[in-house]
């Protein structure tokens, strides 16, 4: 696997610092760009989207609480002009609004400041791998916030996946997902390879016509899948 390349979107200068140099050190990671607020960092993405030009990095982490525009509403943007570059979300605080407006906003995953360097790491080369991006303890917070609003109300529950043509088996993955297993979590439970979860991550997402994990959260619990 070839390293994955980030760009850091952070307004505290110490916590910037620090960040820039743990992922100057971490195994497997390559900092392309350093960005203190949304501003600068949208502004040379559209250069660079205006000239032809492909983006020095595959993967943005994206501190929330910026100052001016704030980083749910920068990620909104980032999606428009490079859908397929991963965003990641970063907080102090784990608010459901809060994870669901980003995640609504495209953010593919969620990442809260406090967590170990082991965690953050594992959850990135998660996520550049097409893994769960979500820790279990925040799938299951917004599983929790759309099971209580409308959006988990909006459709009749579907106790089979023939509706969508989902077979047995990814129906088993998909509830994986949604309780935010890792791929190795997911293989262990149902006693088979991580490869053959990503082939069948690979089918829930063309049929559920998503790109993410998070989006598989979403779209399941909207249309009662689990």
């Amino acid at each position: 696997m070839e390293n994955v390349k980030l760009v850091l979107i952070e307004d505290n200068p110490r916590y910037r610092s620090t960040l820039s140099d743990f992922f100057r050190l971490a195994p497997g990671f390559d900092l392309a760009a350093v960005y203190g607020s949304a501003e600068a960092l949208l502004a040379d993405v559209q250069q660079l989207v205006q000239a032809g030009k492909p983006l020095p990095w595959k993967m943005a982490m994206m501190d929330i609480e910026l100052p001016g525009m704030d980083g749910i509403e920068a990620t909104r943007r980032l999606k428009k002009m490079v859908p397929d570059n991963h965003v990641v979300m970063m907080t102090m605080f784990e608010e459901p609004a809060t994870i669901l407006e980003a995640i609504s906003a495209g953010a593919d995953g969620y990442l809260l400041k406090r967590s170990n360097s082991r965690e953050v790491l594992d959850q990135l080369r998660s996520i550049a791998t097409g893994g769960a991006p979500l820790t279990s303890g925040v799938a299951r917070t917004i599983l929790d916030l759309l099971r209580n609003s409308d959006l988990g109300k909006t459709a009749p529950r579907k106790d089979t996946p023939g509706g969508l043509d989902l077979t047995e088996r990814e129906h088993e993955v998909l509830r994986c997902l949604v309780n935010g297993c890792s791929y190795k979590e997911a293989a262990d439970q149902l006693g088979i390879t991580i490869h053959t979860i990503r082939f069948h991550v690979k089918g829930i997402y063309g049929k559920l016509q998503v790109h993410s994990v998070a989006e598989v959260v979403r779209r399941a619990v909207r249309e009662r899948l689990v």
